[in-house]
C-alpha cells in the first residue's frame, strides 16, 4: 500500500484504507447530507455494515482492496474470536467502492474501528459510564423532551450512543433524539450529524 492511515476515520474500511484512495461518500440516502453508508442493528445484535465510497480511479485494483480489508478482518478475529467479523463483499465500480461486512454485535464493530458504539438498557449505559443527563426531543413531536429520569424509566425501550456518522438502522423506531441527530421519515434509520468529539444519543423501541 502506498500511504499511512488516515487518522481518526470512524468508517468500518478507516482502519484498512490509505489516503488518497478513497474520499468521503456524496450524499445518496433519503436524508439530505446524510452518508449513503448504513449499518444495520439486527434482533440477533449482530451488525450489518454496507459501506460505500467514493475512489480515485487507479490508485488501487479491487484485489487488492479486498486482500486489505481480508487481513485486517483475520488479525481482529485471531485476538477476539473466529467468527467476530465477516467479510461478506468487497465492490469497485467506476467511481465507488462497497464493503459489506457482518460483525457479531456492536462491540466488535467499535472495537475494530475504534468508535463509540453502545447499544442496551439505560440502565446498562449509566453502568457502563456513559453520562444520561442530557435532553432528547421526541421523533413525532420535537416540543416533547425527556430527561435522565424519563431515559431511565424506559425500561422496555433501549438507548443507542455513538459517535458514528455512517446511517444506522435500528431494530424498531426512534422515539427521542439528541438534538445532533437526523432521523428518516420512518423513524428507522438515524445519522449523528455532530462534531467528532460529541456523542448522539437515541432512544428506540
Amino acid at each position: 500500500m502506498r500511504s499511512s492511515l488516515k487518522k481518526g476515520y470512524k468508517w468500518m474500511i478507516g482502519a484498512l484504507i490509505f489516503t488518497g484512495m478513497l474520499g468521503m461518500a456524496s450524499c445518496g440516502s433519503k436524508v439530505e447530507g446524510a452518508s449513503e453508508s448504513v449499518l444495520t442493528i439486527e434482533k440477533d445484535g449482530t451488525v450489518r455494515a454496507n459501506l460505500v465510497e467514493d475512489f480515485m480511479e487507479g490508485y488501487y485494483d479491487k484485489e487488492e482492496l479486498q486482500q486489505a480489508i481480508l487481513e485486517q478482518a483475520a488479525s481482529y478475529n485471531r485476538n477476539a474470536g473466529s467468527g467476530s467479523i465477516t467479510v461478506e463483499k468487497v465492490e469497485a465500480k467506476e467511481d465507488s467502492v462497497m464493503v459489506q461486512m457482518t460483525y457479531a454485535g456492536v462491540q466488535d464493530y467499535a472495537s475494530f474501528n475504534h468508535a463509540v458504539f453502545f447499544v442496551g438498557t439505560a440502565k446498562e449505559a449509566l453502568e457502563a459510564g456513559f453520562d444520561l443527563n442530557v435532553v432528547l426531543s421526541g421523533v413525532k413531536d420535537t416540543s416533547e423532551t425527556v430527561g435522565e429520569s424519563d431515559i431511565l424509566a424506559m425500561e422496555k425501550s433501549m438507548i443507542l450512543i455513538t459517535n458514528i456518522n455512517d446511517g444506522i438502522t435500528v431494530n424498531g423506531k426512534a422515539l427521542y433524539i439528541s438534538d445532533n441527530v437526523m432521523a428518516a421519515p420512518n423513524a428507522k434509520t438515524i445519522w449523528y450529524s455532530g462534531d467528532e468529539n460529541g456523542l448522539a444519543y437515541v432512544i428506540y423501541q
